[in-house]
């Protein structure tokens, strides 16, 4: 484990780019950092118009979008911009972000408790509903406060489902989803609000697991403890408050932004792992 930067921010949000760049979304100051590979020292990408949270992601040329609380909606910023370009209007906070392969933006919407998506160059005020149904019953194709979303190369959909304490799977093309971790997924284990979700290079699944306060993997034969795998709740390089966000590099090591205790760190990938 690292400890690449401890002090005066917090922050919400990280995305690791395929250059190893570490960017984060800090709520104190309204600003995206990034930290370039090998570097402890932060570096200003953005300043934005006042938010309280922010989602990040980072496409492969290097273009950086951010979904704000206040107003609700997604900006695109490119390189050397003094200004984003609104891609997306939203009623409410675009919690999860993501951009697929073919650049399409997609947007969990936790107070509409559904996963939008809006085509490549699409109107900025219309997107499909790819996921949920507005219904917050505890049914294949409803989702209750979506937070955290994951895209992989099938555009398959990957859904922190917060409120009913899983993971959904969503096929593309399907509205039905497939519980892969939590609460009605056989053989698993029991999550206490997901947060986040996202994929290895190995396609292994990863949760944060917010008030269990650490992440989850999973492997050939069911889920393990990664971080945060101990009881005692002090403040210690290797525990976590509730609020954090995570990421892999291309080495496999772990990011995770730190909101509670203002610090990013980077866990070292570690070849053999055991259960909890």
């Amino acid at each position: 484990m690292t400890n690449l930067t401890e002090g005066s921010f917090e922050p919400t949000s990280i995305f690791v780019d395929r250059n190893n760049t570490v960017y984060v979304t800090d709520r104190l100051t309204s600003r995206v950092y990034a930290w370039h590979i090998g570097s402890t020292t932060m570096t200003t990408k953005i300043a934005l118009d006042s938010f309280f949270y922010a989602s990040l992601f980072v496409t492969i040329d290097g273009s950086i979008y951010v979904g704000s609380d206040e107003p609700a909606k997604v900006e695109k910023w490119t390189l050397n911009a003094t200004k984003g370009i609104i891609v997306m209007n939203v009623n409410t906070y675009c919690f999860g972000l993501f951009v697929d392969i073919d650049n399409s933006i997609y947007c969990s919407l936790v107070e509409e408790h559904r996963v939008v998506k809006q085509s490549f160059d699409g109107d900025v005020n219309k997107f499909g509903t790819v996921a949920g149904n507005g219904s917050t019953e505890f049914d294949s194709d409803t989702l209750y406060s979506p937070l955290g979303i994951f895209v992989d190369i099938n555009f398959d959909l990957y859904v922190a489902d917060y409120g009913n304490n899983r993971v959904q799977l969503f096929k593309l093309g399907h509205t039905n989803g497939i519980t892969l971790a939590g609460n009605g997924a056989p053989f698993t284990i029991e999550l206490n609000f997901p947060r986040a979700v996202f994929l290895d290079a190995d396609r292994y699944l990863f949760i944060v697991d917010q008030w269990n306060q650490r992440i989850i993997g999973s492997k050939s034969n069911g889920f393990y403890c990664v971080v945060g795998c101990s009881d005692d709740l002090d403040v210690t390089y290797n525990q976590l408050s509730p609020y954090i966000s995570a990421a892999f590099d291309n080495y496999g090591n772990i990011f995770v932004a730190d909101r509670d205790n203002r610090r990013i760190q980077k866990f070292n990938l570690m070849v053999n792992v055991s259960s909890k």
